[in-house]
């Protein structure tokens, strides 16, 4: 029997597929680089973390240079846990006033509960613009490959600096988008102390292959799904890595990032299960933010 939750994915896609139009994922060119190699070639630098306010960064990656940004939101010292963190598809992070989702500001900005680390945001390329801007610019896979290599890169270059700044742990979190990014690094790096991704995996292209998200995948591309798996899964190089620093969360009901598909890479590792879609648990803040919150209190002073 179909769940609540997963009629509201399968209807939220459906509404977006609609309203795309043609401007859906890869409708001009499937041409790319595997993510994987894209990813671990790419490098960016960042600045001081302790001074507050938005930063763009050009990450150069061997497919071209990509424009993301960070913002230092809450610097409390170098002996607290750093969290880096990446929001979601479609999202404007840096963006508070807005009425739009924005997982950054729900889980840490609008909360009276204080948060007991330094937090850094991440923004991805191609999201500080129209949500349209950002369709048009999926048409491409290499701009997508690129928007996800130059996050693994910013997040590289914010841990390290984080790193070398404090004497306590280094976590990154990150949701759906930024749950991908973070795994990413993980399969590229494996630099980071604590990973907590949420509502994502390491099979990104069978996403757009055989889930409901596969309605905002063009036609053309569709007809592709093994040229989409090869250049965007990475299941065997996050298999690979062999430390248990990886805290997952999934949700049963998920249509968009299916928990039967996507929970066997993290076979061995501390798994936690939400009993919502991907619609409802990206909305399930005060659950989303107890995720994070015990994983960092649990390796606070690692």
């Amino acid at each position: 029997m179909t769940t609540s939750h997963e009629l509201i994915d399968v209807g939220t896609v459906q509404v977006s597929a609609l309203l795309l139009r043609d401007a859906k994922f890869f409708a001009r060119s499937l041409d790319s680089r595997p993510l994987v190699e894209v990813a671990s070639e790419s490098e960016a630098s960042v600045d001081d973390l302790s001074s507050a306010g938005e930063r763009t960064v050009a990450v150069d990656t061997p497919i071209g240079a990509f424009e993301a940004a960070y913002m230092p939101w809450q610097w409390r010292g170098p002996d607290y846990p750093t969290l880096i963190y990446h929001h979601g598809s479609g999202e404007r992070p840096f963006d508070f006033g807005r009425i739009s989702s924005n997982s950054f500001r729900r889980l840490f900005v609008a909360t009276d509960d204080g948060i007991p680390a330094n937090v850094v945001a991440v923004r991805a390329p191609f999201h500080d613009g129209s949500t349209m801007d950002y369709a048009q610019a999926m048409g491409d896979l290499e701009n997508f490959v690129g928007m996800i290599a130059s996050s693994v890169a910013l997040i590289d270059a914010l841990a390290t600096q984080a790193s070398d700044r404090t004497s306590s742990s280094v976590l990154a979190s990150g949701i759906s988008l930024g749950g991908w990014a973070i795994n990413l690094h993980r399969a590229c790096f494996d630099s980071v102390d604590r990973y907590i991704p949420i509502f994502a995996g390491a099979a990104l292209g069978e996403m757009f292959v055989s889930s409901v998200y596969r309605k905002m995948t063009a036609e053309a591309a569709r007809y592709q799904p093994d040229q989409l798996r090869e250049v965007l899964d990475f299941e065997a190089e996050f298999r690979a890595v062999e430390a248990a620093d990886c805290f997952p969360l999934l949700a049963r009901w998920d249509r968009i990032i299916e928990y039967n598909r996507q929970r066997s890479a993290y076979r061995g590792l501390s798994l936690s299960v939400l009993e919502k879609g991907h619609v409802t648990g990206s909305l399930a803040t005060a659950q989303l933010r107890e995720h994070n919150l015990c994983v960092l209190s649990a390796y606070a002073t690692d």
